[in-house]
């Protein structure tokens, strides 16, 4: 009954595509071939092509072609320790998913019977492929999604700067704190360098010009920013047997945010927004306060989101876990104010001056043109985004970071 896909020969497919039926381009060939039941996955240099045959004897046959530059995100889920016999391919795109029906008691009087609710589905918004994890080299497979997809990023590589690790190795947390942190998922630094070295050799995911800069870590789940995405390890299962790598392009981010902690929070907050609409649409991490340096961070997203390969190098300055934590942006204020006051146009060069030396938020290539207060709350409009700050709690002193790039 099990339908995950097998190796087939690359050659022989490639030569049917091109002549019969021609679907194949002229310079287009066929890299990798797999066959489950009746259904063929096809790896070319320019797309995945899924041929599906339907009907009892298979006659009509669909031929659904995504191109490597429309995948967004794309994840490896390799096979767990009992009764697991596949490895799972996800391919995440921008098309929209099933949304689901809320179901209904019924009506009883009028002979309406009950309707269950239908659950969502993902459709064409995520692909998910199963490869027979005996037959398929998985770690092969992970590198060759690495560098087809991620080839299409190259052009966008954000502003250049040094390719150094960025994040240093914290003591394990101890007693309460590792409870804390296992039940908040709260994650913490960890130096990136081992882990660039093995995901460029023994679990080999990295490409060649690829360097990890930030690593952190929760429990057994690891988070890593390179230069070219964002790559999530999540070990799933009793024993670890089962992983997922999820590969998060920063072309594919649309929109991010940071939260600093507040006065009674123990956690500062990363949200990414991609253009992804099912579960990958926003992804969320919490890091531990004092242990990670969360405007860093924000830093090296705008980085590779909203800098140009033509601005100068980046400089990413001393680390400091605590100056951007709880310091309030202009005050507690009035919450009744804050409801029914209006937004009124402030100072944009005074803006730009505090959000490059008390608040580091822009980039040096970027200015600050319009700004806008209303009661503690600002909103910038930058020559390359638009940033909303938001000052959360009585004290204002837990803050959230909204960057919106045009």
């Amino acid at each position: 009954l099990r339908q995950n896909q097998r190796p087939i020969d690359a050659v022989a497919v490639d030569k049917a595509l091109h002549s019969d039926p021609p679907i194949l381009q002229g310079m287009e060939k066929v890299e990798m071939a797999f066959q489950g039941h009746r259904d063929i996955t096809v790896f070319t240099t320019k797309r995945c092509i899924i041929i599906n045959p339907k009907g009892l004897v298979g006659k009509q046959i669909e031929y659904f072609s995504l191109p490597w530059e429309k995948v967004m995100a794309f994840g490896i889920r390799t096979a767990g320790a009992f009764l697991d016999f596949d490895t799972e391919v996800l391919l995440y795109t921008e098309m929209t998913f099933y949304p689901g029906e809320a179901g209904s008691s019924g009506d009883p009087e009028n002979n309406i019977p009950p309707r269950p609710p239908i659950p969502p589905r993902p459709e064409e918004s995520c692909w998910e492929l199963d490869f027979n994890k005996d037959l398929v080299d998985l770690f092969q497979l992970k590198y060759y999604l690495s560098r087809r997809i991620m080839e299409f990023n190259k052009l966008e590589l954000g502003a250049p700067i040094d390719l150094t690790p960025m994040t240093n190795a914290s003591p394990d947390p101890k007693g309460f704190e590792r409870l804390f942190q296992w039940l908040g998922s709260d994650q913490r630094e960890i130096d990136p360098t081992e882990l660039d070295e093995e995901l460029h050799t023994n679990t080999k995911i990295l490409l060649d010009n690829e360097k990890c800069l930030m690593a952190f870590k929760s429990g057994r789940d690891v988070s890593i920013f390179t230069n070219i995405r964002v790559l999530i390890i999540d070990v799933q299962g009793l024993v670890g047997c089962k992983i997922e790598y999820t590969t998060l392009p920063y072309r594919s981010i649309c929109a991010y945010s940071i939260t600093s902690a507040g006065v009674w929070d123990r956690d500062s907050e990363l949200n990414l927004y991609t253009r992804n609409r099912w579960h990958l649409a926003k992804v969320e991490m919490d890091f531990r306060q004092g242990k990670t340096d969360i405007m860093q961070v924000q830093r090296l997203l705008s980085t590779f989101i909203v800098g140009l390969p033509s601005d100068g190098k980046v400089i990413f300055g001393p680390k400091d876990y605590g100056a951007h934590e709880r310091a309030p942006l202009l005050g507690g204020g009035d919450m009744g104010a804050a409801i029914l006051s209006q937004s009124t146009e402030i100072d944009a060069g005074e803006m730009d001056a505090k959000f490059r030396s008390d608040y580091p938020l822009l980039l040096e290539e970027e200015k600050v043109v319009k700004a806008f207060q209303q009661n503690r709350d600002m909103f910038l409009w930058t020559t390359r985004r638009w940033i909303s700050i938001d000052a959360k709690g009585l004290h204002g002193q837990k803050v959230k970071y909204k960057s919106v790039p045009y």
